[in-house]
């Protein structure tokens, strides 16, 4: 009987874990190109850079040297992420990840360490 009851709890268990991993994956949705798209600004600090993410080709556009100077590389594409968005150099190796924060704003961090914002251009 105890063997019953210890199978019991071994199933009921991998359920609810499960049932945990499948609502964390489907909480982390993809977004298009197309839903990122658009006019941002980079913020350290008190200081703001320009920064379009293109549509076609995952392109940046804007103040890049301004956000190379912060980086140490210079940006040339992004992709989106379920958690955020990366800007990528020429040979597409990822500069810094930006963490999605809320509708609109994203984090991440400088080589140096300092934190950026990446938020949408009102």
């Amino acid at each position: 009987m105890q063997r019953f009851f210890n199978l019991i709890a071994c199933v009921l268990q991998a359920m609810v874990m499960s049932a945990g991993a499948h609502a964390m994956a489907s909480s982390l949705v993809l977004p298009t190109s197309a839903q990122l798209a658009g006019h941002w600004q980079l913020h350290q600090q008190d200081q703001v850079c320009a920064l379009d993410l293109l549509e076609p080709a995952n392109a940046l556009g804007g103040d890049v040297a301004c956000v190379t100077q912060w980086l140490g590389d210079k940006p040339l594409s992004w992709s989106p992420t379920p958690d955020g968005i990366w800007l990528m150099n020429a040979e597409g190796t990822g500069i810094t990840h930006l963490n999605r924060q809320k509708e609109g704003e994203y984090k991440g961090r400088t080589p140096s360490g300092t934190e950026v914002v990446l938020q949408r251009a009102p």
